[in-house]
């Protein structure tokens, strides 16, 4: 899939930016072992990789709004260009994976110059383990079901990660959440991790190269960014649990992670996340974790 724009202004920004990524970009990091994972896991074999020569390994769901200039999905010198002016769009992956994984990236979020309606530094979002519930492998890749809007995966199992999210002033919240959100159409209660919310140090930097990675290892799910371990939850955490009260008010409550109430999600997808922003994707990587050490 090939969405181009004819607007000579973002042909001058994406040759900008691939200039600003071939100035600094920094090669495909080495997946770091934190927090929980430290004497539980090591990095294993490279499982999978895309260099972005094409779009071969990716179905992209892109929202259909009105008002915005069109929308580009695109690989350019190994580089991989997503320009969603005022709408959300979903990457996936095509390969499935199973837990005891560990997923790397780069990424530049760029300040678009001149200014494009409805184009901020924002959103550098993250799906991980994600499946269709009705149909766990190839129901998330059904694009009346999931429309590139973001209320549209309410419904989906998996992991979700994002930096730089917000309202119309973006750029304001890191979070990480288990889905679903939604079960039957009505609110579902989930874990929500939300306290880095607004943080200097834990959200985009535009103009420069950042690197992301996630992991999913049994019950310990990661989300780290620039080596930073932002969240991590892993079985008997603390975790604040998000639901709707019966007003359809938004309610928080503290609980352990219970794996009982939230099942360990054994395997899916992944899928870049984003709305309303300008995104340069290089080094993508998915490497298998082995436990620390072997019983002998």
């Amino acid at each position: 899939m090939k969405i181009t724009i004819a607007l000579p202004a973002l042909l001058v920004l994406a040759a900008g930016c691939l200039n600003a990524v071939a100035q600094s970009e920094p090669p495909a990091a080495s997946p770091l072992v934190l927090g929980h994972g430290v004497g539980l896991f090591k990095v294993g074999p490279l499982l999978a990789e895309d260099n972005f020569e094409n779009l071969d390994n990716w179905f992209v769901q892109i929202q259909d709004r009105s008002g915005y200039p069109a929308p580009k999905v695109e690989v350019q010198d190994n580089t991989l260009h997503c320009l969603l002016p005022g709408r959300g769009c979903t990457m996936w992956f095509k390969k499935k994976f199973p837990t005891r994984l560990t997923i790397t990236y780069n990424v530049l979020c760029p300040t678009p110059k001149p200014a494009i309606k409805g184009v901020q530094p924002r959103d550098i979002n993250n799906f991980w383990l994600a499946t269709d519930p009705v149909d766990p492998d190839k129901g998330l890749f059904d694009s009346e079901r999931y429309t590139g809007k973001f209320s549209s995966y309410d419904k989906m199992h998996g992991y979700y990660a994002s930096t730089g999210g917000g309202g119309a002033i973006a750029n304001l919240t890191t979070r990480m959440r288990r889905y679903p959100r939604e079960v039957d159409g009505k609110p579902a209660e989930h874990i929500a991790l939300n306290d880095r919310d607004g943080q200097p140090g834990y959200l985009i930097t535009p103009d420069k190269v950042m690197t992301v990675q996630l992991v999913a290892y049994d019950d310990v799910v990661q989300y780290i960014v620039d080596g930073k371990l932002n969240y991590q939850i892993a079985r008997g955490d603390p975790i604040d649990v998000e639901g709707r009260d019966s007003q359809g008010k938004q309610v928080t409550q503290k609980a352990a992670y219970d794996l009982k109430r939230f099942p360990v999600y054994r395997e899916g997808y992944f899928g870049f996340r984003m709305v309303g922003t300008h995104h340069i994707y290089t080094n993508f990587r998915v490497y298998a974790l082995e436990p620390a050490a072997r019983a002998k």
